[in-house]
């Protein structure tokens, strides 16, 4: 197993803590509130996407990939204990020193509040203290919102590019991302 960072991290207005079974229901309505999802990566997110990824976690295409390394992370506000948001975390893909994001989603009435960049800033200050050298992410070509955010983060490291060839409505592919830290 890798050495993970802390189950609970603060940040001045954050609570980071690993998801629980009791938070499914509230976690998929964020994710059910991502209304262009469907645009951006040409599907809907699985109405039991949240269980799934408690229970089983969304682990990275590797043979060797590990429930162990993946944690689903709540995000909540300090000063009234609402949640407003979730990421999630594999450690050691692609490799064996990185951090890989594949999922991160603020809920929309707490956007443009400087929370996502918080959470970002605490999660990469944890992985240096853990010992890993990169956090990456694969973000939609089609994500304008989410490519602003990512390279605005510090993310200006391609490491590749995914999908389909030729761009239409129809065709997706997602641009690899990471940051050193």
């Amino acid at each position: 197993m890798k050495k993970l960072i802390p189950e609970t991290l603060e940040t001045k207005r954050l609570i980071i803590t690993n998801s629980k079974i009791e938070e499914c229901d509230e976690l998929q309505k964020i994710c059910e509130s991502w209304d262009d999802k469907k645009l951006i990566e040409g599907s809907n997110i699985e109405p039991d996407y949240i269980y799934k990824c408690i229970t089983e976690g969304d682990l990275p295409p590797v043979t060797n990939a590990s429930r162990e390394n993946y944690k689903l992370k709540s995000i909540y506000l300090k000063d009234n204990g609402k949640l407003i948001g979730f990421t999630d975390l594999y450690f050691g893909y692609p490799k064996e020193k990185t951090i890989w994001i594949s999922l991160f989603l603020i809920s929309k009435d707490f956007r443009k509040k400087g929370y996502a960049q918080e959470v970002i800033e605490c999660i990469s200050k944890e992985g240096r203290t853990a010992e890993y050298e990169k956090i990456g992410i694969g973000v939609h070509l089609k994500n304008w919102r989410g490519l602003r955010f990512w390279t605005k983060s510090g993310f200006d490291r391609v490491v590749g590019i995914f999908g389909d060839e030729d761009y239409s409505e129809n065709t997706y592919a997602v641009i690899g991302l990471e940051k050193n830290l």
